[in-house]
This record gives C-alpha cells, structure tokens and sequence, in this order.
C-alpha cells in the first residue's frame, strides 16, 4: 500500500463505519414506530409526505407525539448530530400538537429510557420548553435538566447550560450551585453507544457564549452564569478552584470574579 493509497483507504472505511452506525440508529428509530413505516421516512426528497406518514401510521394525536419524543430517544446521542426524520420532527412536535398535550406526552414519555432521552433532546436542544405551558415548562425542565447534566457527550451538557441560562424560574440557581459544587458526573455508556459519537460528534464541546474558549468544564461555565445572577457566595469556590484550574477554567473563573466585584 502507497502512502498516497492509506489516507484513501482510511476515508472509505470510516464512511462504511458510520453507515452501519447509521442504519443502526435507522433501526432502532423504526422499532419505535408502528410497524408498516415506510423506509423513505428518512430520506428529505419525499417532503411533506413523511409527515402525512406518521399521521397515517399514527392517527391519534398523543400516540403520534409520544412517538416522535421516542424516535428522538433512539437517535444520535450527540443532539447537534441528526438523521433527516430528526430535523422533521423537532419542528413537527412544536407546530403541530396543542401544549398541553405536548406537556402531557413529554410526562409519559419521561418515564422510560428513551422518552426520557428524547424529551431532553426536545426541551433542551430544539427548545421544545417554549412550546408548553409555563407551569409544565418549569415543572418538566428540571428533570430533563439532571438527566442532561450528566450526559456522556460535552456539547450536550453545554446546551443545557446555555438553555439554564435564559431561564428564570426558581430552579435554576439550585442546579447551577449543584453543577459548581460538582455534584453531576457523566454516565459511562456501552461501548457500542459510545461508537456513534466518537465518529460523529465532536468530542469536545463549543459555546455560542463569546466569552468562553473551546475546553470550558461545565463547572466553570456553571460558575460564571451563576455570577451574572449576582450569587456573590461563590466567591470562595471560584478561588479554589481556580489553584488548579487549566487555561480555559482560569478564563471563565477570572470572568465570574470580575462580573461580581463589577456589580459589587
């Protein structure tokens, strides 16, 4: 083998990688679904007919919805990392079911692995939250929220952090003092879960925060959006932790400092 073939073969069976992790997620996503659904559900040439299919596969409106938050489940686990029939059904469960029974799905849903899985995604990373009623929102947000606190893929964590940080309710400092305090870890997933976000997903995370740098821990990052809160008690961990912080914490830990003797 020439040094100018190994970069080609290398390519070509990292392709074959992901399109038996693929057709893996494609399968698990179909055992979800009644059966009868058709192949092309998630192929985007066939528009709008994919949602006709799902409504015809399942006509009652809350059946359908807790299948959606399903199929989501068995999806990727990086949430940024998605097959077409994800990308149309983040927006299909926001536009088209009455809150209250998005609400009342994502409660069932919430009570099984990949319900839970799946309502994590929506709420948090498609930003199902705001299509909910208020008191099912703050209700509902803080158990998707643990759960995502210790999800094995970074970005997800991250986006939980970045969707914590523009909401208001009482929960939210609690679980931003308990992430600070280190109290989350990052569950271990079987190996063959793991395979599809290390040849998919980035395996570190980035934030649409233009004050952190790449490699923020999310205790860091937990440390700085509590100081835009004003909780001036974190003062003494922030220091601490900052002895053996690497550059990037040292970044995001100097900034919380900063915006608290700025709003002293």
């Amino acid at each position: 083998m020439s040094p100018e073939e190994t970069p080609r073969i290398e390519a070509a069976e990292l392709a074959r990688r992901r399109a038996r992790l693929w057709d893996r997620v494609i399968a698990a996503q179909t055992a979800v679904l009644p059966a009868g659904a058709p192949s092309w559900l998630w192929n985007p040439e066939h528009g709008a007919a994919r949602q006709t299919a799902l409504e015809t596969l399942l006509p009652e409106p809350f059946d359908r919805a807790l299948a959606c938050l399903r199929v989501l489940g068995a999806a990727h686990p990086e949430w940024a990392v998605g097959l077409p029939l994800d990308r149309l059904i983040e927006p299909y469960l926001a536009s088209s079911f009455p809150p209250a029974l998005l609400a009342e799905a994502v409660e069932r849903a919430l009570g099984e692995p990949l319900g839970l899985a799946g309502s994590a995604r929506w709420l948090i990373h498609a930003r199902g939250a705001a299509h909910v009623p208020p008191r099912a929102a703050a209700r509902l947000l803080p158990e998707v929220a643990r759960w995502a606190l210790e999800h094995p893929v970074p970005r997800n964590r991250t986006e939980t952090l970045e969707l914590l940080a523009q909401v208001q309710s009482p929960f939210v400092v609690p679980l931003l003092h308990a992430v600070l305090a280190g109290f989350f870890t990052s569950r271990t997933e079987a190996p063959e879960v793991a395979e599809l976000f290390h040849l998919f997903g980035d395996p570190e995370t980035f934030f649409v925060d233009d004050d952190l740098v790449r490699g923020t821990s999310d205790r860091a990052y937990a440390a700085l959006l509590l100081a835009r809160r004003g909780e001036r008690g974190i003062r003494p961990r922030v220091r601490e932790l900052m002895e053996t912080a690497t550059p990037a914490d040292f970044h995001a830990l100097a900034l919380a400092l900063e915006t608290l003797e700025a709003a002293s």
